[in-house]
């Protein structure tokens, strides 16, 4: 062996064994930091909200933070009935509870009772929002496993466990789901926890990132319910088109998107008008395609922005309107929808009457069957269905319990109600009141199947009590109503 050679050899061992002492290093400081949670959760039947649904175990991470408290992920404990967490390297499990959970930001805080949880476990230390490029190390795991991996760009994702943009980490490799509520590291500090979402690169992960984690806590400050973060409130169009930018009277240098809907009852409501055009927020330019350009993040949605205010509080709009520069300081409440996607509903909102099955559609209930089974009519509804003073839900005869009150309308599956008694039904509580007062001894019931079931249907309102009563005992009904319509 010539001495080149061997010096070539040395030199690499000793950069594995520094690589190693680093590594070993690393995983000491903060290994300590990271915990394993198991939930039992159960689901929610949509379908017939009466029924408990099928619990289900889960395993995954949770961080230390300040304060005696764990950091994990929502979808992890949401609908959970017993949770449990163990340090890494023992055997013994502490029962968990919940203290604020945030769907919208997939993120849950953990207290356990038990101070000798705590004994020999290390909050971490925040740090700051990485950069692209910027290398990370995510701890947990089922065996405390290291995996490193590096930030690609922050992005809107969809998040899965409330289907809604929220902020994320993008990463060059993807993350298992083992390591969901995992702490992540950049230069020893704390700066997010993987989720589950969509809409990213297949090969890419996703981390809450540290921002966000703190605008959690900003929403929780002395004690506070976590209520959410607001949502601008209207739909937008990209304004690249020359006749759509001479027809709003943009010039040549204006950047901006055109507001195309506003939401009934939204942040937007009141303040700006469709045809609007929005040129900057909290004073970052808007583009053409509804971007603004962060300083060390780069190029984002406008909505963006949004994400780190608290309900109630004003941010800034540019608009155009006219052809006239305007500044709006607009409120934010939360996201106005027609069908609401509920991931903490543990108790979903149903009516049964005379065997009939009322309930919202929602975002949860189109899981109850395939696709393909939903009327084109309630699919085009999921995809542009807005509420409206004359809709604040879409309430559905989801399917009729068959008895003879309801003979010849059991087959009735998924059909609008519009009317009862001469009431127009905007939402569930309409139906309550509306029931108080039949139709010449019937009740009327008005829906929107004409070709095929009929468009009403008529049942005997001095039968209803008896055959409602008789149908709970048949289908081990306990309520014939869900608590929010007591």
């Amino acid at each position: 062996m010539t001495e080149g050679l061997l010096k070539t050899k040395i030199a690499l061992v000793l950069c594995l064994g520094l690589f190693l002492v680093s590594c070993s290093s690393d995983s000491g400081k903060t290994r300590k930091s990271v915990v394993k949670v198991f939930t039992t959760t159960q689901n929610v039947d949509y379908y017939e909200p009466w029924k408990p649904g099928a619990q289900i175990p889960l395993k995954g991470c949770g961080t230390i933070i300040p304060g005696k408290r764990i950091l994990t992920t929502a979808h992890l404990v949401n609908k959970a009935n017993y949770i449990e967490v163990q340090k890494f390297g023992q055997t013994k499990r502490y029962v968990a509870k919940v203290e604020q959970v945030g769907f919208d930001l997939d993120l849950a805080l953990l207290t356990v009772d038990d101070d000798d949880f705590f004994t020999d476990t290390k909050p971490v230390e925040y740090g700051d929002l990485p950069n692209p490029g910027a290398k990370l190390v995510i701890q947990g795991g089922d065996e405390l496993s290291i995996k490193e991996d590096s930030v690609s760009n922050m992005e809107m994702v969809w998040g899965t466990e409330v289907a809604r943009e929220v902020p994320a980490i993008l990463t060059n490799s993807a993350i298992d789901a083992v390591n969901d509520g995992c702490p992540v590291f950049s230069d020893g500090k704390f700066v997010g926890i993987p989720f589950e979402s969509t809409g990213k690169p297949d090969k890419a992960g996703s981390i809450i990132p540290i921002n966000v984690v703190q605008r959690f806590f900003k929403g929780i400050e002395n004690g506070k319910a976590y209520n959410g973060f607001p949502d601008l409130g209207f739909y937008t169009e990209d304004l690249e088109n020359p006749a759509l930018r001479n027809y709003f009277k943009i010039g040549p240098k204006q950047t901006g998107e055109i507001i195309t809907k506003i939401f009934y009852g939204g942040s937007a409501d009141g303040l700006l008008k469709e045809g609007d055009v929005l040129t900057g927020i909290d004073g970052y330019p808007v583009d053409d395609e509804g971007y603004i350009n962060l300083k060390k993040i780069g190029r984002l949605p406008e909505c963006y922005l949004a994400t780190f205010y608290l309900m109630g509080e004003k941010i800034s709009l540019d608009i155009l309107r006219d052809g006239k520069a305007l500044n709006i300081k607009m409120p934010l409440k939360p996201i106005s929808q027609l069908l609401t996607y509920r991931p903490d509903n543990r108790h979903p909102t149903y009516l049964v009457r005379a065997g009939f099955v009322f309930v919202p559609l929602t975002a949860n209930y189109f899981a109850t069957a395939n696709w393909e089974n939903f009327k084109p009519e309630l699919q085009d509804l999921y995809y542009h269905g807005l509420p409206s003073a004359q809709q604040k839900q879409v309430v559905l005869i989801s399917h009729v319990l068959p008895h003879e009150i309801n003979k010849g309308y059991d087959k009735l599956t998924n059909v609008i109600v519009k009317k009862v008694n001469g009431v127009p039904i905007t939402e569930m509580k309409d139906l309550l009141k509306a029931f108080e007062n039949p139709i010449g001894g019937f009740d009327v019931i008005e829906v929107d199947d004409h070709d095929w079931y009929g468009s009403t249907i008529i049942v005997d309102a001095a039968k209803v009590k008896k055959a409602t009563d008789e149908i709970m005992d048949i289908f081990k009904i306990q309520a014939d109503r869900s608590p929010d319509l007591k």
